[in-house]
């Protein structure tokens, strides 16, 4: 039987929601095969294991984070508040788009003391997430105050997307964006 058309983008997308379901543990190649509509022999033709599947998954996603929402906070022709804001706004909407919380955070907590390769990915989106709010926040603060501001800002949207979940309310994560913009404005 030959291997089934699909592209690279096509099984990315639905690995990622099977990955958002049930965890990496939790998913089996099985049901990442089924995820792209392939029989299980065929998936190994595009990618050889599971963990591969989510080392390019990782990778890719932190391109795209760094290219789609992380650089806005690098366009100095916009103003500090404006990029923080539009910043937010698509962290919101790359992360937390799907049901089931921060696919970033979950992966972080699920793998990274586990998988040292995944470990390190995660490390750099959540070095590069805050090198993008240290950025913004220096025009406020000093540079080691900056980097300070944006750690807590990264630890307190991580905090409050499982808040959020566990209480299913809305206005902790809002609260979080506005306390990100507080420090903003307050500098």
């Amino acid at each position: 039987m030959p291997v089934q058309k699909i592209s690279k983008e096509e099984i990315l997308s639905a690995t990622l929601d099977a990955f958002r379901q049930k965890g990496y543990y939790n998913t089996s190649m099985e049901d990442l095969a089924q995820a792209c509509g392939l029989h299980k022999g065929s998936f190994y033709h595009h990618f050889s294991s599971k963990e591969a599947l989510m080392k390019t998954i990782l990778e890719e996603m932190r391109n795209q984070l760094n290219q789609y929402v992380f650089s806005i906070a690098f366009d100095e022709k916009i103003a500090a508040e404006k990029r923080m804001t539009k910043l937010l706004m698509l962290l919101k909407t790359h992360l937390l788009a799907q049901e089931g919380g921060c696919f970033i955070g979950n992966t972080t907590l699920e793998t990274a003391q586990h998988i040292p390769q995944f470990a390190d990915i995660l490390r750099g989106i959540f070095a590069d997430w805050t090198a993008a709010l240290q950025k913004i926040y220096s025009v406020r603060y000093a540079n080691d105050v900056a980097f300070s501001i944006a750690q807590q800002t990264v630890m307190e949207f991580q905090g409050a997307v499982m808040m959020r979940n566990l209480f299913k309310d809305e206005a902790i994560l809002q609260q979080s964006y506005e306390r990100a913009m507080q420090r903003l404005v307050a500098g």
